[in-house]
């Protein structure tokens, strides 16, 4: 028996979008107290998520005032300015007049004293109008903003001093601000003033709660398909709430939900996430990450801890297992179709007679048994990029993406690259002129030799 329109419930469920009704955000209870102990010291906070992990919605949730009294956080004294990069700003000027122009809209006494352009000072006259109140900017999506090359060091180091006037920074970005931003920005004092918050799956007593909670909301049996939903899903929020709202669509047409219903579900589930998977898989996961979760997919026991944190981190890993079902059959499938997947590599465990071993926990790098000076930044993760690949060929896209970020491939050309690797060859060949470990395959690009691997 169907209902009609007049007597169907609304469904519950979120998940083309972020969540603006404080009703219908859960979780992350552990991130929000971070962040509204942080703010109470006058703090900043770098949000660090992969797409669809809710960043923009906990953004959301910050400026609610169920949040701020859970949290027991005062915002009488504060103004809560939203700024999504993704919305157009492309320089300083463009930010400012955003920034300007949105506390005015809630505070019009604070408005500038000028029509002209915005420069520094004015930013610091508003900010000294605005006193005793503190500024706290929620800055969404910034990595667009560190990777515009629009933004000068000169900027960050303007936004650093902003703290003096009791100016505190969110910002959301899918890597820590020191892999999204340029080598200069990182060397200024600006992400020095952050602490970072990861934003990765559900806790599991989130996650039931989610599920507990919305099923009574809504009167659907969500909470007796909770193993189901789990399976399919996760923890990931953005997931879950997809297949809750599959789950509840069917309820909600026939009121009741069969076995037959159930694989419907799973099938509408996988070709929901399949440009998602596929997505993340492309750009999202790097030349570690990706032959740790097909080892897990077949079973293997995973050695590498830095990867198993980092997808734990991203939430695709829960307690050492894939998030999800459909994330396990569609690496399945690219095998099936013949896809080449990248296999887990075993290092060796110390410093090879003849060779490149690096040594992570301490950064060191040693070359036939000896080690070398310290690498610089660039240096070093270019080699961890080909060492991680040893005896596969890392093309362009593989050695900016691991550098420099994938946001720079269109920046970063083959000369650059080039000037990296030979500067690199230089800390680490016994001899120039007949290179033995880093080898040029012409027109694929760049090989580690591991003669003892």
């Amino acid at each position: 028996m169907t209902m009609s329109n007049k007597d169907s419930p609304v469904n519950p469920y979120f998940y083309g979008g972020p969540i603006k009704d404080p009703h219908g955000f859960f979780g992350r209870e552990e991130q929000l107290r971070t962040i509204f102990e942080r703010l109470q010291n006058a703090q900043s906070t770098s949000l660090i998520g992969q797409r669809c992990s809710g960043k923009t919605s906990l953004l959301y949730s910050l400026m609610t005032d169920g949040a701020r009294s859970t949290y027991t956080f005062n915002a009488r004294d504060s103004v809560f300015i939203y700024m999504d990069s993704q919305l157009g700003v492309r320089n300083p000027q463009e930010f400012y007049r955003e920034l300007l122009g949105t506390l005015a809209e809630q505070i019009p006494s604070v408005a500038p004293d000028t029509d002209g352009d915005i420069i520094q000072r004015v930013v610091q006259a508003v900010l000294k109008k605005l006193a005793p109140r503190r500024l706290i900017l929620l800055l969404d999506e910034f990595e667009d903003v560190l990777s515009a090359g629009s933004f000068p060091v000169e900027f960050f180091r303007f936004l650093r001093g902003l703290v003096r006037y009791d100016v505190s920074f969110i910002t959301a970005t899918m890597d820590t601000l020191d892999n999204c931003a340029p080598p200069e920005m990182v060397s200024s004092p600006f992400p020095n003033i952050f602490a970072k918050v990861y934003l990765g799956s559900f806790t599991e007593s989130e996650f039931d709660y989610l599920i507990a909670e919305t099923s009574k909301r809504s009167g659907a049996p969500i909470l007796a398909h909770k193993s189901e939903i789990y399976k399919l899903a996760g923890r990931f929020p953005f997931y879950v709430q997809m297949a809750c709202s599959f789950y509840f669509d069917i309820w909600r047409e026939r009121q009741e939900i069969t076995s037959q219903d159930r694989l419907s579900i799973k099938h509408r589930f996988a070709d929901e996430v399949s440009p998602h998977f596929e997505r993340m898989w492309k750009r999202y996961l790097n030349l570690r990450e990706k032959p740790s979760l097909v080892a897990l997919v077949h079973g293997k026991e995973l050695s590498d801890s830095v990867a198993l944190r980092s997808l734990t981190q991203k939430g695709y890993v829960v307690d050492g297992h894939i998030f999800s079902s459909a994330l396990t059959d569609f690496i399945l499938r690219k095998e099936a179709e013949g896809e080449t997947l990248p296999e887990l590599r075993v290092a060796p465990r110390g410093p090879v007679a003849r060779g490149i071993w690096v040594d992570r926990e301490a950064g060191d790098v040693w070359v036939d048994g000896k080690r070398i000076p310290p690498l610089t930044k660039l240096e070093y993760s270019l080699l961890l990029c080909l060492y991680d690949n040893a005896n596969r060929i890392c093309d362009k896209y593989d050695i900016v993406d691991a550098v420099w970020s994938g946001r720079y491939i269109d920046r970063v050309d083959d000369s650059r690259i080039a000037k990296l690797v030979s500067r690199l060859r230089q800390r680490v060949e016994p001899d120039m002129a007949n290179c033995r470990y880093i080898v040029t395959v012409h027109g694929r690009g760049y090989k580690l030799v591991a003669e003892n691997t």
